[in-house]
Parts: C-alpha cells; structure tokens; sequence
C-alpha cells in the first residue's frame, strides 16, 4: 500500500520515499543465514520493500542482546528494518600484521544504523552479520550501498568548521575518536577546517565554492553555528547577484546546515534537535534529517552585520558579558555566577529605548500558546516565486512620533503606516525566532516560539522592582508561564527596529545645541564687560555671514561711492599696469569701521585680533588651564554616564558593539539538520543560584 500525502489543493501526492523505492521494485530478494551476535538468522534483503530482515532459526525465540535499532518492528520473532535507517555499510574483514584496509579475510558484513536512546537522543549501533563467503556478502553490500546512497536528502560531501575552544575544550578528541569513525562509515567526503580565530569563517567563505558541497557543518556553540550560518547566506546571495539592502528578498540556500553542540548554551541546536547531544546530531546529518528554520537579518545603517536567530539587549547581554569574565575560573558555574551579578542590586537597571515594529498581519491561531513539537500545526510553508519581490517598506526613524514623558504603544495608523512605536525603561529585550533552549532554559527562553511559523517573538520586560525580576528569571526554570506578569508584554513582529534613548542635554551630538546662537551669546557677553576685541572667523561659511552680515553691509553710502570711483580709475589703467594694481590691491587688507568705531581687517586670514589686544595674566592663564581641565574630566564623567545608559546586543551569545539595530523576519531560509522536540520529552527543571537573597 502506498502512502499519500496532500498539497494545498487538496490533491493526492505521492511520498518522495516510495518513490524512490519504486526504482527498485523489479530487484528479487536475498534470504541467506548469517550469524548476529552468536545466534544463527534468516537474513532477508527486500528491496522492494526498502527493507532488511532477520529471523531466528531457533523455533524459540531468544531475548534480542541488543536495543532495537531505528524504527525496527519485532513481529512473530522478525526483525523488520527499514534500510533508510541504515547510514553505512561495509565488508567486514580480519586483517594480519602488515595489511592494509580491505585486505584480509572476509567474516561478513556490518551495518551501520542507529537506536533510541531516550526522548530526542541516539545512539550509533553496528550489526555485524557473520558469514564466510565473500561473494555473498558482497551482493548485501552492494545492494544496501546502492539503496542508501543516493536517498533523498542525504549529504555526500560537507564542509566541516570545528571551534576548538567552544564548551569544555573537548572538541578535538570527540572529533577523532567518535564523530570521524561515523562519517567514514557513511562514505562521505569531509573538507575539515579548524576555526582559529573570529573572522575565519566569513573569510573562508568568501573563497570556497559551495556547489561542490552538499551540506555545511558547524562544530561548536551558538556563536560558531551562526556564523556558519551568515557565510552560507551571503554566499548563497553573492552567487546569485541579489543586492543586499533593507527590505530585500533573500535567495535561500540549496543545502541545509548540520549543527553539533559543544558549546556552553547551544541554543540552537537544543531547540532544532532537542537536546545538546554530539551524536544525536551526527546521525541527524548523517540520515538527512532536516527542518526549515525562520532566521532574522540585522541591519545598522543600511549595512546587513549578520543573520541570527535569538537576540537580547539588556539583562541578557549583561549576563554573557559577565560569563566571559568568569569563563577561565569558574567554568562548571561561570553562568549561574553572571546571573548571580547580573541580577543584583548594583548592576540591575533599565535601559530606555525606542521600539518601532511591524506587528504580524495573520498571526497563528493558537490560543492558548502552544509549545512547538514534532509535527507542530503552527509552523507553516510558503512557496516564494523567484519573480516577486517584497516590498520594501522600511522607514526612517523618526524620533518625533515619541514622547519622552510616556510609555505607552503609539498608534500611527492616521499616517497610514504599518509601523508602530513603543517606548519606555525596559530591563530586558528579546527578539526570538525559535525557543532558544538552554540548560537555564529547558523549555526555552520563548517556549512558545515556533520554528517556521514566519514570525518573530517581541519580548519586552519593563522596569520593575527586583523581587518580581528575579521571579521571571527563576521561570525559565520550570514548567509555569514565564510571561504571566504585567511587567512583561510579548509581540509576534515581522519587522523591529531598534534605538536606545538617551539625554540630550548633555550629548556632544545633542541637536539642541545651535553653534550661531552660542557665538552670538559669546560676543554679546564680552561687550557686557567693556571689551573691544573682536574674533573674525572665516567669513566663507554661509551661515555666519548669515547671522552676523557681510563687512559691507555696515559701510556707509559714501563709503560706497568712493569704492566705485577707485573702480573706475583701475579700469582706465594698462593690463600690466592693471594686474600689478590688482595684485596689490589684493595684497593689501580692505578695512572698515564697525559699529563700535572699531577698525576691523576683513580679510581671509586666521583668527586675528583687531584692536586693543589684552595679554593674559598668570592668573588667566591658571584659570584656563583650571577650565581646561574641569572641561576633559566633565567629558569624562559624561562617556561614563553614557556607558552606563546603554549597553551591547547579544545576537546568538555572541556581544556586538552596535545598539542601532534593524531586523527583519525571513521564513524558513535556511533548513537546519534536526526534527525538533518529541511531544513525549520531559524537561528537567534547572534550580538557579538564590539570587534573591
């Protein structure tokens, strides 16, 4: 019987998988004896059915030694294997002193496949079927190979980017000992680099061709997997000509991205496979199991800085900030003490910000909030045509829709715009495209975000007292609803754009400040104390002789007759006679006579003093030097505060020093190996440090 499935339509389609095995319907079965873990078996290879079976020759059927492997059924004493649960196959063979691999003698062959450990985790198996005829071991070898070889989704060439220093530090050995025996097992070909710095990846980027890879690998923790993540996107879309601006259409790439956890947090993989488990991922990578995953873009000033899938400002980039610190003594605990000091009474404040978003349009409809599972409802799938483009409706921020003395949601619908602002003293903002499990975490910092729904989850938790902070931080750890407070409101977005807010009346960029009105206040002040002398600056600049007048304005009529009469007489003159007149007349400063009866020079020169000069006393000049210095330690006091007032952006437990930051939504672009959490999983509750002592 052949299974369907059902496009939008409504109309029957048939499975990718039974189509493929339909290639194979014209093959005749394989039943030989084989020997499995000391007990004599009837091995049926079906390649019709896809399958690979095994039954005792015993008349009582002994007690398996062995789990059973993949999604085996045990019905009437045989074991039914599917072959698309097998990863690998090889000849099984003793080899003397002296030879090489493939050489030796023939003892049968070995299946490589896998068994459920627990919920979301498992474990690498091998079967070895003894027998001693080479000939026939080789016809389940090479039916077997050619079956799994050219499955539908499985990768035969991937790019490996390992972080050494990522988690623990034991990334190397896992590498060789574990994960290196199973990617051989499987055939593929493995192109290995070891991240050493940074910026290594995006460099390495931009020189490999991706169409001679069939997947990306990233070996480490959040940060490593999503700059694997970035490189891959803008390869994808420096390959296909697409113009990377605000509001644009991404390409999405054409092979997915295995993630393997070894870091601290590993968020992303917790919340695409399950939990943080090495193997589970390999196998993942290794069976071709992948799910598309919503991934946001980050802009700063019309520059894309990266793609991410879960970004904090405030207490969470504050906390990272301080498990840096503590990372080479404390560790087992350096995240429970950043919490610790993150949350405590000195370091814990609000940051004012400003918050433009893009609600979304048809949000899901799942009330109450629904956890995202393994055949999750809500996540949906779109089909984008190459020829439509998105809209770009991105706006300039402007600051004067905002109050300063409100914190509320401002509704700009009477400008017709799909923008809407929020503002106010917020302790910590989140943006989410998955749930972002960690072990603090184990539902997720946003349990209810979904994968591919096409939407991002705003999370924003005002300022209140400590008490009812630290009774959200201790959430995260449990079972209840984390954002069952009135401190706390949550948005599904399509578009944030972000700008912290500062005090303007002290800011050297403050747009209060008018520089024509200071020098004006400036003059008139030193014409209080009786003082004649005058700073002319370069009178080029259109604005001061926009606010002061041109030299000319205060000449008398006269003046200007005798002005046009020494006009005439120099036209009357020979060239030579002329030009040296001119160059002369250049030469020589034009005066004229201010309002104070002050001879001023009105020549382009460099800060001249006209008049009577006055020489600065030991006095003034100890004074000056007194102002001078109060002025830099004022600066000083100033960029402190200014510090304090804001702080850096963590994009996947990476900080970035950048607080203007755009993002936008983008679903389903890139599809990450996994199959998300099991229905059946039970999360084990994490008891934080008593931070609120």
């Amino acid at each position: 019987m052949v299974d369907y499935t059902y496009d939008v339509d409504g109309n029957p389609v048939r499975r990718v998988q039974d189509c493929y095995e339909d290639a194979f319907c014209d093959y005749e079965d394989l039943v030989n004896p084989f020997v499995l873990k000391g007990d004599g078996f009837d091995v049926t290879l079906s390649m019709a059915r896809g399958m690979l079976s095994w039954t005792s020759v015993s008349p009582k059927v002994k007690k398996s030694k062995f789990p059973m492997p993949g999604t085996a059924t045990l019905s009437k004493g045989t074991v039914d294997l599917p072959l698309k649960d097998i990863y690998g196959v090889t000849i099984k063979r003793k080899r003397a002193k002296g030879q090489l691999e493939g050489e030796g003698l023939c003892q049968g062959f070995s299946v490589y496949t896998y068994y459920e450990f627990g919920p979301n985790c498992w474990r690498d198996l091998t079967l070895d079927f003894e027998h001693p005829s080479e000939s026939l071991c080789n016809k389940y070898y090479d039916r077997i190979s050619e079956f799994i070889k050219d499955f539908p989704g499985r990768p035969h060439s991937l790019k490996f980017f390992m972080q050494t220093h990522a988690g623990g530090r034991t990334g190397s050995q896992l590498y060789r000992n574990k994960i290196l025996p199973m990617l051989k097992a499987a055939n593929l070909s493995v192109d290995f680099l070891e991240i050493q710095h940074s910026e290594h990846v995006k460099q390495e980027m931009v020189h490999i061709n991706i169409d001679d890879y069939d997947c990306m690998v990233a070996m480490g923790g959040d940060g490593t997997a999503s700059k694997v993540v970035s490189g891959l996107l803008m390869a994808t879309q420096n390959r296909n000509e697409v113009e990377i601006r605000q509001g644009f259409t991404p390409v999405r790439p054409t092979m997915p991205v295995g993630i393997i956890p070894t870091g601290t947090t590993n968020q992303i993989a917790r919340s695409v496979i399950g939990l943080a488990d090495p193997i589970t991922a390999v196998l993942y990578i290794l069976l071709g199991y992948s799910v598309p995953v919503d991934v946001c873009s980050i802009f700063s000033d019309d520059k894309l800085i990266q793609w991410n899938f879960a970004c904090q400002y405030g207490f969470g980039a504050n906390a990272l900030r301080y498990a840096n610190n503590f990372r080479n003594n404390l560790l087992p605990k350096s995240i429970d003490a950043s919490i610790f000091k993150a949350a405590s009474k000195k370091k814990l404040k609000p940051y004012d910000c400003d918050i433009e978003y893009i609600p979304s349009e048809n949000p899901p409809k799942h009330e109450p909030p629904t956890v995202c599972y393994r055949g999750c409802n809500v996540c949906w799938t779109e089909e984008v045509k190459e020829e439509e483009q998105e809209e770009c409706i991105v706006q300039p921020f402007n600051a004067l829709n905002t109050s300063n003395n409100s914190d509320t949601f401002v509704d700009l619908s009477k400008d017709e715009s799909p923008w809407k602002v929020c503002k106010g003293s917020f302790l910590q903002v989140g943006l989410f495209c998955i749930p972002a499990r960690s072990e603090i975490a184990p539902e997720g910092l946003h349990k209810f975000s979904h994968l591919n729904d096409g939407n991002m989850e705003l999370v924003l938790v005002k300022n209140t007292n400590r008490k009812d902070f630290v009774r959200f931080l201790k959430r995260h750890g449990n079972s209840k609803n984390q954002f069952d407070f009135p401190f706390v409101d949550v948005i599904r977005v399509k578009e944030v754009k972000f700008r912290p807010r500062l005090p303007t009346g002290w800011k050297h960029t403050d747009r209060q400040f008018h520089e024509i009105q200071y020098r004006m206040s400036k003059v008139q002040r030193e014409r209080s104390k009786g003082s004649q002398i005058l700073e002319i600056d370069d009178v080029d600049d259109k604005s001061d002789v926009g606010e002061f007048g041109s030299p000319l304005d205060d000449m008398s009529d006269e003046e200007e007759e005798e002005e046009e009469e020494d006009d005439t007489k120099d036209s009357s003159l020979s060239g030579s006679r002329k030009s040296s007149a001119d160059s002369n007349r250049s030469s020589e400063p034009k005066q004229y006579i201010n309002n104070n009866n002050v001879i001023v020079n009105s020549a382009h020169q460099d800060r001249v003093l006209i008049g009577p000069q006055y020489r600065m006393t030991f006095a003034d000049i100890d004074r000056m030097k007194r102002k001078n210095k109060q002025i830099k330690k004022e600066d000083k006091a100033k960029a402190r505060e200014e510090r304090q007032l804001r702080t850096k952006w963590n994009l996947d437990n990476e900080l970035i020093n950048k607080h203007e930051l755009d993002f936008r939504v983008h679903h389903g672009l890139i599809s990450l190996y996994g199959r998300g959490v099991t229905p059946n999983s039970v999360f084990q509750e994490y008891g934080c440090l008593p931070i609120a002592r």
